[in-house]
């Protein structure tokens, strides 16, 4: 499967601007000022690499990469296995053709025939289960990149609504760009507060007495007094 990073589903499924943070303000058709509207920039690659959500995502589409790379490098080696199977037969034929019979010889040839077409069957039966796991791992990762997208919108989102942006584009897009004006690292410090704050342990409840304990004393309430007439 060709290496697909986080990064490179989430800048495909962006090609064009994040989104376009508030409306504009427009001139009445009577007639007005137009107000400038104010445009930043953010960088998704960035995003997807340095923040605990896209750096989380990351690795659970590695393990799918991880994965095939797996399978592949295991039904290799079976596959070096049954070469090497063939490769010694066909020594064997050689060095003993002036000595086997003919009976013999013509066995031996036909092991190395089934041999070599249990060889071929193995390697197509390989490549078409290691397609079909390059075809699952490629949708699993889209919706992987999906699921990443749609977390880390709402603190685009909240950026753009701080800093009062209207129109927030992708640094794919920008021909060039002042850094000043680049959101990231704001979208990033706000997405990595909400997962520790999701991480922090909840506080442990007040264990309940032992069995058998006496219980803990009642406060005596203090008696009202009563009003003389």
């Amino acid at each position: 499967m060709t290496k697909t990073s986080l990064a490179a589903l989430v800048l495909g499924a962006a090609a064009a601007s994040v989104a376009v943070a508030q409306e504009a303000t427009q001139a009445p058709a009577t007639g007005g000022v137009i107000r400038t509207p104010k445009i930043a920039v953010i960088d998704l690659v960035r995003i997807s690499n340095e923040s605990q959500l896209g750096r989380g995502y990351a690795v659970r589409i590695e393990a799918l990469e991880t994965e095939i790379k797996t399978e592949g490098n295991k039904k290799q080696a079976e596959l070096n296995k049954m070469d090497a199977a063939v490769k010694t037969l066909q020594e064997e034929l050689e060095k003993q053709g002036s000595v086997l019979s003919a009976e013999a010889a013509d066995r031996k040839r036909q092991e190395i025939t089934r041999k070599t077409r249990d060889r071929q069957a193995f390697l197509e039966d390989g490549q078409a289960e290691l397609q079909r796991m390059r075809e699952r791992a490629q949708a699993q990762a889209e919706g992987l990149n999906n699921e990443f997208q749609q977390k880390i919108k709402p603190f685009i989102d909240a950026v753009a609504k701080d800093r009062g942006i209207d129109i927030l584009l992708t640094n794919q897009v920008a021909l060039t760009m002042n850094r000043e004006f680049d959101v990231s690292a704001d979208v990033i410090q706000r997405a990595d507060a909400a997962s520790k704050a999701a991480a922090a342990p909840a506080p442990a409840a007040a264990a309940p007495p032992p069995a058998g304990a006496p219980a803990a004393p009642r406060p005596t309430p203090t008696p009202t007094p009563t009003p003389k007439p």
